[in-house]
């Protein structure tokens, strides 16, 4: 018995826990019968337990804080979890995987460069996911020559992590390198052939370059990406083999397609090429210079170069809008989109000043313009969402707010915003039930959508339920922690943690 015994305690020091706790309690039970066997497993745990607390006293304590943060975590508990993870890290501070844990938190609470030291540290003791987590702080940066370097060098080493590939692609679109993202779309294509992704991807970069080698890709597609076969410009122009007329606009009827769907790295490229071939479209020559920022770079060279004309096309002022509004520029915006509606009096126009005034605190002059929108199109939806905005999200006039959040239910009722807008009127109304009701709804709807979270949060506070609030808040934080919606959820937290 105590030779089994010895053996199994040095099992226990040259191997690591888990396992050998298992070994050791099954020879325990094996070699003592019936109920001297439970006894003697009983006794033989405790043996257990305190020569690991004597091997490593900290190592009990410190599992306990990485479970624990390990399910706030799943549960949306960044806070929370952080917390945890810190407790963890002050018992083993060399251990990789909390400092991965710790690194993880930074980083989706927007604290980059505590995530970028965090993720270092993790890398020196050994952590090969690491590289990862550098990347994804790079690409949150927008230091896209640093993100390519490391997503590329991180995808060549982890084929099976699909979103490697699309992050090193988009790297290389912010930088113009339209070479490197084909290559990057192309090598993951080879990895994943089955990926629609990828290969819808690939198939809208080929798009200006190659609309024949696109239209193979995307007509293999199921819809709606099949639709963007209809789009394709021209095969002649981007290959050279014919000259492309000012009236044929197909390439830039494609590179506006992509602006609008929010591919901007494709966008990019698509409007570069058209610009260089026609300069004399200033129009897209504006639009190439927002989506530039919304890239994260510097696009005012091109909308300058767009604004040299003696006549400025409305267009070229409301992409100076749209840049501004990006830019945080709010009074800068409404000049451009008012020189805008001057020119060509339409309700977009009217919309974008509406809002670039709300944004800058102008709540009147902001709804004097939705207004005038609005009575060139009362059926359009974006207007009455705006409106809903203004009046609730300012939490003035709510009987107003009301009727808007109203009229989104009437004309759109599968836009969340209707929910979310009423539930929130409710809430100011002190009509918590309803409230609730509609916020959890909408939630259903668009549950990564932070502004939905955040009010649910202030109505189950509002409602007494103090630990579920918190709950609502903190997940409010992690998905939007640079976010309105994200600082507010923290101040109503500590503003709970005072009670």
């Amino acid at each position: 018995m105590k030779a089994a015994s010895g053996v199994s305690f040095a099992i226990v020091i040259t191997s690591h826990y888990s396992n050998s706790i298992r070994v050791l309690l099954e020879r325990l039970h094996r070699r003592l019968p019936g109920s001297l066997g439970k006894q003697g497993g009983r006794i033989g745990g405790l043996m257990v337990l305190l020569v690991l607390l004597f091997l490593d006293p900290v190592g009990v304590p410190a599992a306990r804080w990485i479970r624990e943060g390990d399910a706030l975590w799943a549960d949306g508990l960044g806070l929370s979890a952080q917390k945890a993870y810190q407790a963890a890290l002050a018992l083993r501070p060399m251990d990789p995987a909390v400092w991965h844990r710790v690194a993880r938190t930074h980083a989706a609470l927007g604290e980059l460069e505590e995530a970028e030291a965090a993720w270092r540290r993790a890398m020196e003791r050994g952590d090969p996911w690491a590289l990862r987590g550098l990347a994804a702080v790079a690409t949150q940066r927008e230091e896209w020559e640093q993100a390519r370097a490391r997503w590329r060098d991180w995808a060549l080493r982890s084929f099976s992590d699909r979103e490697a590939f699309w992050r090193w692609a988009e790297a290389a679109m912010a930088l113009g390198d339209e070479q490197d993202a084909q290559r990057a779309w192309e090598t993951g294509l080879s990895y994943h052939p089955d990926d629609l992704q990828i290969r819808f991807r690939l198939g809208l970069l080929r798009g200006a370059q190659d609309p024949e080698g696109a239209r193979a890709l995307l007509a293999s597609l199921p819809a709606p990406w099949k639709g963007w076969v209809d789009l394709l410009p021209a095969p002649c122009a981007p290959r050279g083999l014919c000259r492309e007329s000012a009236s044929d606009q197909t390439l830039r009827r494609w590179g506006f397609a992509l602006l609008g769907a929010r591919y901007w790295g494709e966008a990019r490229l698509a409007l570069t090429r058209w610009v260089e071939r026609h300069p004399e479209d200033l129009v897209a020559m504006a639009a190439l210079g927002y989506v530039l920022g919304r890239l994260g770079l510097d696009g005012i060279s091109w909308l300058r170069r767009a604004s040299e004309s003696y006549a400025v096309p409305p267009e070229v002022h409301y992409f100076w809008g749209l840049y501004f509004l990006e830019q945080g520029q709010y009074l800068r915006a409404q000049e451009r989109f008012a020189a805008a509606y001057q020119l060509d009096p339409t309700p977009l126009y009217a919309l974008e000043q509406g809002r670039a005034a709300m944004l800058a605190g102008d709540l009147l002059t902001a709804e004097r313009w939705l207004r005038r929108a609005l009575e060139a199109e009362p059926e359009n939806v974006e207007i009455w969402i705006m409106l809903a905005a203004l009046y609730l999200g300012h939490q003035v006039w709510i009987g107003k707010g009301f009727e808007a959040a109203q009229e989104i239910l009437q004309r759109a009722p599968h836009r969340v915003e209707g929910y979310e807008w009423m539930g929130w009127a409710y809430y100011l109304q002190g009509r918590w039930a309803e409230a609730e009701r509609l916020l959890r709804q909408a939630l259903q709807m668009a549950p990564d959508r932070p502004s939905i979270r955040y009010r649910l949060g202030m109505v189950l506070n509002a409602k007494g339920e103090r630990e579920a609030a918190r709950h609502m808040l903190e997940q409010t934080i992690l998905l939007d922690p640079m976010g309105r919606f994200g600082h507010q959820a923290l101040r109503m937290l500590i503003r709970l943690q005072g009670r």
